[in-house]
């Protein structure tokens, strides 16, 4: 596994997700000849190729801001009638699947929630990528969603050919995820929220992450198999919550010890900001040094190697981890810096 610190740090690559966009005005869109959006990629013979964007795949106004769900595209047209559309669905997320193993994924994250709002699509949607996908690379499959039935079905599919696809996620309120996971033999992650209500503070979240230890092991499932997730949420809208993630982490290293991992969406904390790699990074290096040992990111973005070489004296640094922790509130002295252009 990538080495960060002294130690593994495992990558769950969040890129093949059906929330995921790109704006139609960016560089990963281009226009067809009669103007509809399309989305270059390379297939595995290293051939230039266009996956026209279906509408149902964008959101918002028209124009160069509008944007276009690239995941979902992939699987609506590679779940349709037309052979040549399929064919170029399937090649777009396949490569995608090996960018990111190239890039040092560990596991390739996988959610269709947003392809319909129908279970039962979901679950042929779950179907169907685990198919596309997984023999494109070397590289385990975690399978996300908030349907019991949609895992169940992905797990089904799922030839296991690089190992049992990472649950995503199990939580108090999703304790039929854990059953999934003893009785089919897979690693787990666990969802830190409450039973209703997401966690006030640190203390909230060790305490609920506690507790889905202790279900999970009660299961029969080992610590290493238990990937406990602490919550990350943008501090944009709350100065804190940075400092409650990085503080669970470390009360939860120290309740289990080496023996379980500690996770979570680390991007989630720059959203609405700019300097979002930069923000992203520091996050990275911050939660490795608090203690965990893997990230739900996007490795193309957040290359370790280059977090590991990060002057954690300079300016930028010292400024973003301001921001993260807390010590900044909302941001002010770094977006100044930003708008200064000092933190290129």
């Amino acid at each position: 596994m990538t080495q960060r610190a002294g130690g593994p740090f495992i990558v769950i690559g969040e890129n093949i997700h059906a929330t995921r966009v790109v704006l139609r005005g960016g560089a990963r869109v281009v226009a067809l000849a009669d103007g509809r959006p399309a989305l270059p990629f390379a297939d595995e013979a290293g051939a230039e190729r266009l996956l026209p964007v279906p509408d149902t795949a964008l959101d918002g106004p028209e124009g160069p801001k509008q944007r276009v769900k690239h995941v979902k595209a992939a699987v609506l047209a590679g779940m349709g009638d037309d052979p040549g559309l399929a064919a170029l669905g399937r090649a777009y997320l396949r490569s995608m699947a090996r960018r990111q193993a190239a890039a040092g994924a560990h596991f390739l994250d996988l959610n269709v929630d947003e392809v319909t709002t129908d279970v039962e699509g979901r679950i042929d949607a779950m179907r169907w990528i685990v198919g596309a996908v997984e023999d494109a690379t070397d590289v385990a499959l975690a399978l996300d969603s908030s349907s019991a039935a949609v895992l169940r079905a992905g797990l089904a599919a799922a030839s296991r050919r690089a190992g049992a696809p990472l649950l995503n996620s199990a939580a108090l309120d999703r304790m039929d995820v854990l059953d999934l996971a003893a009785a089919e033999g897979c690693d787990v992650v666990l969802s830190a929220t409450g039973a209703g209500s997401m966690p006030a503070n640190a203390d909230e979240r060790v305490a609920n992450g506690r507790a889905l230890v202790d279900a999970a092991t009660t299961r029969g499932l080992g610590l290493d198999a238990l990937h406990v997730d602490a919550l990350v949420l943008p501090v944009a809208v709350d100065p804190e919550v940075g400092g409650f993630f990085l503080d669970a982490v470390r009360g939860l290293r120290a309740a289990f010890g080496a023996g379980i991992h500690l996770t979570g969406g680390l991007s989630n904390v720059s959203y609405g900001l700019p300097a979002r790699r930069l923000l992203n990074d520091v996050f990275i290096d911050l939660a490795a040094a608090a203690g965990a040992d893997s990230g739900i990111i996007d490795p193309l973005a957040n290359d370790l190697g280059r977090i590991a070489a990060l002057d954690r004296e300079a300016r930028p640094y010292r400024l973003a981890s301001d921001l993260l922790t807390g010590a900044d509130p909302y941001g002010g002295a770094f977006l100044v810096a930003f708008r200064a252009g000092e933190l290129a």
